[in-house]
């Protein structure tokens, strides 16, 4: 979790303050795995946080569900190995990591884009 520390710090005080608004992962290392983006949303399901990460392939989709401790180790495994770069987007600021190909991890803030969080949708099964 070293190199992404700053990532997941800034992840964990968007939950604390309740200004998480997404997680985008792009810009595929390898295209030709198919793999082009992951989403993560975030759902309160039966009072528990539950991060739902949709994996966007060029043919289909795939869902998944996580806890936080779970989406931490599984972003870590994605930046490393899949893709090039996240974007935490948060009501405060986003916040973009970027992984070079020397596996070098880097930081980018910018202004926030959103300005309120996401309309609550139903989970998909």
């Amino acid at each position: 979790m070293s190199e992404f520390k700053v990532f997941f710090e800034t992840l964990q005080r968007s939950l604390t303050n309740n200004e998480f608004v997404k997680l985008t992962l792009s810009k595929p290392m390898r295209k030709s795995e198919g793999l082009l983006n992951v989403y993560v949303r975030l759902f309160n399901i039966d009072g528990n946080e539950v991060f739902e990460l949709k994996y966007r392939h060029a043919e289909e989709n795939e869902f998944k569900q996580f806890s936080l401790d779970e989406l931490t180790v599984e972003l870590e495994k994605l930046l490393l190995e899949t893709f090039r770069t996240g974007c935490l987007f948060t009501l405060s600021e986003d916040l973009i990591v970027l992984v070079s190909k020397k596996k070098l991890v880097s930081y980018r803030d910018n202004a926030p884009s959103f300005k309120n969080k996401l309309p609550e949708i139903p989970l998909q099964s």
